[in-house]
This record gives C-alpha cells, structure tokens and sequence, in this order.
C-alpha cells in the first residue's frame, strides 16, 4: 500500500470511524495502524499497474467459486470489536460468500500488498504479523514495485510457510482459491531501473516487462 505515515494519536476503531464520518472527501486515505491514523499517498503508476495486472484475472477466477477480488478501497479488521486498534487497507483482498452491506472485512483469504520503500518496514512488519493472526487468510503476498521479487506467506499444518518468487517463469498460486499467474504476467509493462538479469535474458534489452 502506498502511504506515508502521519501519526494523529492512538485511537480505536470506533473513534477512527467518526473521524473518518466527520471527513469524507478524504475518509478513503486513511487506515488504522495500531491505534495511529495514517494517511495514504498517492500510488505511483508502477504500483497502480502491478495491482492492475494482479488483480483483473483474480478476479476472473474466482468469481465461479462465490468469491470476489476487492480492490483499494475496502478496510480489514480481525474483530467486530470497536475498542480494537487496526483496521488496515490491502491493495487486494479476496472474499468468499454473500455480499453485505459492512464497510469492512473480517473474513478475508487472501491479501495482497504492494511495496515501496516507504511503506515496506510496515508492510512487512505490523501488517504481516496482523494478517497471519487473522484464521481466514491463507496466502499473503507481498510484491515489490522496485524490482520484480513477490514474497509468499501460505498457511500449512505447521503455520506459515515462505516462498520467494524472482525469475519470470516463477508461478504465484493460490490454493485456497485455485488461482496461479505467473511473475511475468505480475510485472507486464512494469519498468525497472536495473532489471535482474533473469529478467534481460527473458525479455532481451528492454527492461519494459
């Protein structure tokens, strides 16, 4: 998620709410972080693009099993307790069953977050570890915006397990949901600075994945 951290006061979920009620224009770039409201930045194409490029054919998997790929705008909370302090706002989540009316998920998936260099100390921290206490989410993804690098957490028997994805032809799968892409497809018209050469050998000297 790409934001910049404006620590406001430490706050529940019920006080975040009613500010966020009291500024609606706005109420969309803000996220609970341990009891600290953060406003959000604005994302960069590159991280616009790799949520696009994750997000579209998600989506179009898992919809014939009753589940939808959320982007950007929905908050997840582990707990309909308003005394609770995080109330965090993936790039992507997936959800499956009925629609309602709530403004935020407690029973998400999957969860998907893109990276920047300074969001990653979160997104890999705080985030991570509050996504992995939640029982319903089987597969954290966290993709780099500056380099093609997805890291995947997937709950097994023992608990989480990890897996770094970094050539093109690596696969990307969620088993929960039956859904796989591979990074190429991640990272398609993704540009990067300094291409690893995995990635130049895959798509010769233009580095426009």
């Amino acid at each position: 998620m790409a934001q910049a951290a404006v620590k406001l006061g430490t706050t529940t979920i019920d006080e975040f709410d009613r500010i966020m009620e009291q500024a609606p224009e706005g109420a969309d770039r803000y996220e609970l972080v341990d009891g600290h409201v953060v406003a959000m930045g604005n994302p960069t194409l590159i991280h616009e693009q790799i949520v696009s490029n994750i997000a579209a054919p998600l989506h179009t998997a898992v919809r014939p099993g009753g589940c939808s790929a959320i982007t950007g705008n929905m908050r997840v909370s582990a707990t309909d307790d308003r005394s609770a302090k995080n109330k965090f706002k993936p790039d992507i989540l997936v959800r499956c069953g009925p629609v309602n009316t709530r403004d935020y998920v407690t029973d998400p998936v999957v969860i998907v977050e893109v990276l920047s260099p300074s969001t990653m100390d979160r997104d890999r921290g705080v985030k991570l570890e509050f996504y992995k206490q939640m029982p319903t989410i089987q597969h954290i993804v966290l993709a780099y915006a500056d380099s093609p690098r997805i890291e995947h957490y997937f709950r097994s028997e023992e608990g989480w397990d990890r897996e770094v994805l970094l050539a093109p032809e690596h696969v990307l799968k969620f088993a929960a949901v039956g859904f796989e892409i591979e990074l190429e497809q991640i990272y398609q018209d993704v540009p990067f600075e300094n291409a690893p050469r995995v990635w130049i050998d895959a798509r010769g000297s233009n580095l426009m994945m």
